[in-house]
């Protein structure tokens, strides 16, 4: 059986590499570049190119932007006595979809035993100092409600206790459309515990 072009081969390899891409996707992908116009997939490497080297960390909250610092930080009519911490620059556009007018936190990932992820490797230091000479009235720890969110919540939490800065966490409970039969006994505790009064 006739091998592959090396050239190939690691054009499969490198989109192997991609979060979610396995070999056969990696493999269809690879071929799909060689088969459309030579432009178009030359756009889709110039189109990489141009956001690693126009794109960067905001030097205060560390999620991705042109500018440093980043539009949220440098917007004046922001509730900059708000910090929303999140995992990761992701979360950061579905927080702004909903309308959210405060400040974040990039963590830049999560605290992970399986993983190898310590505390070290994550923004934490720099959130403690911006907590210690901010004037925030709230932070908000918005980490996932999965093992590792919550772990690292805690961390956060117990780190952050003695800056007396207000603490809370986001609310949690039923997903609207869902069985309250069906629904696990550690979602259904916290939709007990989140209940709000009725306006």
């Amino acid at each position: 059986m006739a091998s592959r072009d090396r050239t190939i081969e690691n054009l499969i390899e490198r989109l192997n590499r991609l979060p979610g891409v396995g070999p056969k996707t990696a493999e269809r992908l690879a071929f799909h570049l060689l088969r459309v116009e030579q432009q178009e997939a030359l756009e889709l490497a110039q189109a990489i190119e141009a956001v690693r080297k126009a794109v960067k960390n905001c030097s205060v909250c560390f999620q991705l932007d042109a500018s440093d610092p980043c539009s949220v930080c440098s917007d004046d009519t922001r509730e900059h006595n708000m910090l929303l911490v999140v995992e990761d620059p992701r979360e950061v556009a579905r927080f702004e979809d909903i309308g959210y007018r405060g400040v974040y936190h990039v963590l830049q990932g999560r605290l992970s035993q399986i993983e190898g992820v310590k505390p070290e490797d994550l923004t934490i230091e720099q959130l403690l100092k911006r907590v210690a000479d901010g004037s925030f009235r709230e932070v908000c720890l918005a980490t996932n409600p999965d093992l590792e969110g919550e772990g690292t919540a805690m961390v956060l939490a117990e780190k952050l206790h003695k800056s007396g800065v207000s603490l809370t966490r986001l609310a949690r409970g039923l997903p609207a459309g869902s069985s309250i039969a069906q629904v696990s006994s550690s979602i259904l505790s916290d939709a007990i515990e989140g209940r709000r009064p009725l306006s």
